[in-house]
């Protein structure tokens, strides 16, 4: 897996702490959120807005949800608002990190609102059982590798469909080379080209790769390949056909 410098992933592990403009579904927050909202304000020393406020299994301990920078954020916070923690809610009696259980079920809101109105370059078998989303990037040789595999990805019933991450950021010859895709009249033919490393006529369109790009950033992606199931599950790094289908399987299983 080809991933962003360190300073970018230390960025986004630090976006709470950054001025939050997200609107609240309720005109009138509820006691609980003013009271962590102040709580936050006063550790970060910036006005931030509550998305959402969770009970957890832990006696005293509430679970909030904060959209910061490109991504919403899970902390952790005493119920008289006094204590905070940032990291992962483990339960040892059923094995499992109901931190990321959030995260995924938020990715799955986050995708299934983006997919309303945008689209991906497709790869889909006839007789397709799953949809996988993979951010992927022309200048990943990783990437490269997974896609060799696309027929047999859809021979395992797995669709495919690809949305750009530049990791070289917005600008970069990496977005460009995306846009070049993007905008050839045949953009399946295009990608299997750039590829292959076929250097592709230089284009420009209406497009969408810096929403995709953004939308990378709020799913949590920071390289490619980087996986999304359906049910809002983030796989980082390459996988077979056979490894990704058994991921899937699994996925399901815990529902």
């Amino acid at each position: 897996m080809n991933k962003l410098n360190k300073h970018a992933v230390y960025m986004l592990s630090i976006s709470f702490l950054t001025p939050l403009v997200h609107a609240q579904t309720n005109n009138q927050p509820s006691s609980d959120s003013v009271k962590y909202q102040q709580a936050i304000q006063k550790l970060s020393n910036q006005t931030v807005t509550i998305d959402a406020v969770n009970d957890t299994p832990v006696k005293g301990i509430k679970e909030v949800v904060v959209t910061g920078g490109a991504a919403k954020e899970i902390i952790y916070l005493s119920e008289d608002g006094e204590y905070l923690f940032d990291g992962n809610l483990l339960s040892i009696k059923n094995r499992a990190n109901l931190t990321e259980s959030t995260r995924t079920s938020l990715r799955h809101e986050l995708m299934g609102e983006f997919r309303k109105t945008h689209k991906g370059i497709d790869f889909l078998p006839e007789q397709m059982t799953d949809l996988v989303t993979v951010f992927t990037d022309i200048d990943c040789g990783v990437c490269r590798k997974f896609h060799q595999e696309i027929d047999s990805f859809n021979e395992a019933g797995i669709g495919i469909s690809y949305l750009f991450f530049p990791r070289a950021g917005i600008g970069s010859a990496s977005h460009q080379k995306a846009v070049n895709v993007w905008c050839a009249d045949d953009q399946k033919q295009a990608i299997n080209q750039a590829n292959n490393g076929v250097e592709l006529e230089p284009l420009m369109c209406p497009n969408p790769i810096e929403s995709q790009f953004n939308l990378a950033l709020s799913a949590g992606v920071i390289g490619t390949p980087y996986m999304v199931l359906e049910d809002g599950t983030l796989i980082p790094g390459y996988m077979t056909p056979n490894q990704l289908k058994q991921r899937i399987k699994q996925s399901k299983t815990k529902k």
